[in-house]
């Protein structure tokens, strides 16, 4: 599912929400290649949506060579990273609480 929320995520980055299949894989490679990061990032956002399917959710649609991310694409993808944003913001929260130089 993390690499579906990448593909949600190049897509959205591209003028138009559109890009070539070709350009989708090259991104892909340089993602995943780049460092823990983020596919960390992507495993921790998408395990929020364990039935996550851009196809047939029609997040994304294809036509001829390129793929399209939707208006619902869109939503779904800025939800999850609000959604994670707020997670993250909680976890830092709780550890300046507990820092341990403070004991």
């Amino acid at each position: 599912m993390s690499f579906q929320l990448s593909i949600l995520k190049i897509l959205a980055g591209h003028p138009h929400g559109r890009a070539s299949i070709e350009v989708v894989k090259q991104h892909l490679a340089i993602y995943y290649s780049s460092g823990p990061e983020w596919p960390a990032r992507m495993k921790r956002i998408a395990s929020r949506v364990p039935q996550l399917d851009i196809f047939g959710q029609r997040l994304i649609v294809r036509e001829a060579g390129c793929w399209i991310i939707t208006d619902e694409g869109r939503k779904t993808l800025e939800g999850l990273e609000l959604l994670d944003l707020g997670a993250m913001q909680g976890q830092v929260g709780r550890e300046i609480a507990h820092d341990p130089e403070d004991e």
